[in-house]
C-alpha cells in the first residue's frame, strides 16, 4: 500500500488570517488609547480599553499557536501501523492493536489493548447555529473530516460503534 498522509484541511490557514485581524484590530485600539489622551476619558475607560487590547492581543497569539500546531499535525497511514505526529512528537500504533472505534459526535475513540487514541477536529467552520469540523487533506486532496476514521477502521478491521 501506498504511504497516505492527512493534513488539517486547508479552512485551518483562515486562523491566520483571523489572529492578523486581531492583532490588527488590537494594535489600533492601543494606537487611539495613546492618541487621544488620558484626559479625555476617565482612569476606568482608559484602563478598561488598554484591558481589552491586552486581551485580544492574547486572542491573536493563542489563534497564532492552534495554527502552526495544526500545520505541523498530521496522521501517517503505512502498512502495518500508523504514526500520529503533532509537533515534534511522533506516536506509532499498530493497526492490530487497535480494539474498537466508538464515534460521538465528532471524536473518534480508538481503544487499544493498551490505552486509547482520540481523533478530533483542529477547528470548526461555523455559520450561524451550523458547526462544521474542518476535513482534512489526504495525499494533497481535500477530503471530509469523517473520511480519516473509516479508513484507519477499515484497515484495523474493526467496526465503528455509534453512540
Amino acid at each position: 500500500m501506498e504511504l497516505v498522509r492527512y493534513r488539517p484541511g486547508e479552512a485551518i490557514r483562515w486562523l491566520e488570517t483571523g489572529a492578523e485581524n486581531i492583532r490588527k484590530g488590537a494594535q489600533n485600539k492601543g494606537m487611539n488609547l495613546f492618541k487621544q489622551g488620558v484626559d479625555s476619558k476617565t482612569f476606568g475607560e482608559n484602563l478598561k480599553t488598554a484591558a481589552g487590547v491586552i486581551f485580544d492581543f492574547g486572542k491573536g497569539t493563542y489563534a497564532d499557536m492552534v495554527h502552526k500546531h495544526a500545520e505541523d499535525s498530521e496522521f501517517v497511514l503505512q502498512d502495518k501501523q500508523f504514526d500520529i505526529v503533532s509537533g515534534g512528537n511522533m506516536k506509532t500504533i499498530l493497526y492490530e492493536r487497535v480494539v474498537s472505534v466508538q464515534v460521538r459526535g465528532d471524536r473518534a475513540l480508538f481503544t487499544l489493548d493498551k490505552g486509547t487514541v482520540t481523533v478530533k477536529p483542529f477547528a470548526y467552520i461555523v455559520s450561524g447555529r451550523i458547526k462544521v469540523p474542518v476535513g482534512w487533506v489526504r495525499n494533497g486532496i481535500e477530503v471530509p473530516y469523517e473520511l480519516l476514521t473509516l479508513e484507519l477502521a477499515a484497515r484495523c478491521g474493526v467496526e465503528i460503534q455509534e453512540e
